[in-house]
């Protein structure tokens, strides 16, 4: 804990010194009362026990405490539980080997034709760089990030920390997953659905549940992809599809009316059309409620202090209601 008003100490302390020695001052030009009645009964009289200052030690506790929230006291951090409205977007990034092929073959097969020397941008670097610009825009929504090829891993739980997602996404390349090469799809969203079930939402039920598959459909591997599908759908889930040639997998038709069924659809990274429709339909999506922390830098704390004057304070007017606390002299 940190102290923002410590120059207020160059005016507090002199007061509270000025205090302490008004009420000494006050205290030894008291007048006394003598009764005889007293030297017959002295003998009879108990001590008088400690537990009799403790109106006046909860006033100084008080003072203290004041004195605390005077200097305005700050963490420098705090962790807050948030309710927020949003939706659940799990990222499923396939990282197979045929998403390593060249965005344009042709243009490729020319290129190295003529002796043209140039990075190709692969259809794993274009859905990367399309879903990075989505994720800077999802400001209230949990999104996680799983890859997978002949197997699916988490990279990132679901967060509403959308720079933490998308240093993740930049780290994600060919080399994440290079001991592997087959496509399983249904391995990525039963991975999801994991992910997921161990983040479920409090509230809001199954609104708002979105899976985003970015594959080029190539499924050759894993799990069947249909019960995948279904069990997702059965969760709440609707699925989209967003890659590069998945209308010219070998079972295609099947894979987009599978994720159809979902309302879920598919659309091609290259078309910005489809891509501006399937982000209108992500914002269409009913929101459901969650509970997320946040990290709030530079945070007031002199509450509990200002508190715990007021309840030292009431308890000491408390007590000295009581016949057994009031000073006699």
């Amino acid at each position: 804990m940190n102290f923002d008003r410590l120059d207020h100490l160059t005016w507090l302390v002199p007061v509270v010194i000025f205090l302490l020695l008004l009420k000494l001052v006050r205290r030894s030009r008291k007048n006394y009362f003598a009764h005889p009645l007293l030297f017959y009964l002295r003998g009879r009289l108990r001590p008088v026990l400690p537990l009799v200052h403790l109106p006046k030690l909860l006033e100084y506790a008080a003072l203290g405490s004041l004195l605390i929230a005077a200097l305005d006291p700050v963490l420098p951090s705090a962790d807050y539980l948030v309710m927020k409205q949003g939706l659940d977007i799990l990222l499923i990034l396939d990282l197979s080997s045929s998403m390593q092929e060249p965005m344009d073959p042709r243009g490729a097969w020319l290129r190295r034709r003529l002796g043209i020397a140039t990075k190709e941008k692969t259809r794993l670097d274009a859905v990367k760089e399309e879903i990075t610009g989505f994720v800077h825009k999802r400001h209230s929504d949990r999104i996680g990030i799983v890859v997978f090829s002949e197997n699916g891993y988490v990279v990132a739980p679901m967060t509403v920390d959308t720079s933490y997602l998308a240093q993740y996404l930049r780290m994600v390349d060919s080399k994440t997953l290079a001991s592997e090469g087959q496509t399983a799809i249904g391995e990525g969203i039963l991975t999801a659905l994991q992910l997921a079930d161990q983040q479920r939402r409090s509230k809001g039920g199954s609104k708002g549940r979105l899976m985003i598959v970015l594959t080029d459909g190539e499924n050759n591997t894993g799990r069947d992809v249909y019960m995948a599908i279904r069990k997702a759908s059965e969760a709440g889930f609707r699925i989209h599809f967003i890659g590069v040639d998945v209308e010219k997998a070998r079972d295609a038709p099947q894979l987009i009316a599978a994720v159809q069924a979902t309302g879920g659809n598919y659309y091609d990274v290259r078309n910005a059309e489809e891509l501006q429709k399937a982000y209108v339909d992500i914002d269409r999506l009913e929101r459901g409620t969650f509970y997320t922390k946040e990290r709030i830098a530079h945070v007031p704390n002199f509450y509990p202090f200002a508190l715990a004057a007021v309840f030292f304070l009431s308890a000491s007017i408390a007590l000295k209601a009581i016949p057994y606390f009031i000073e006699i002299s």
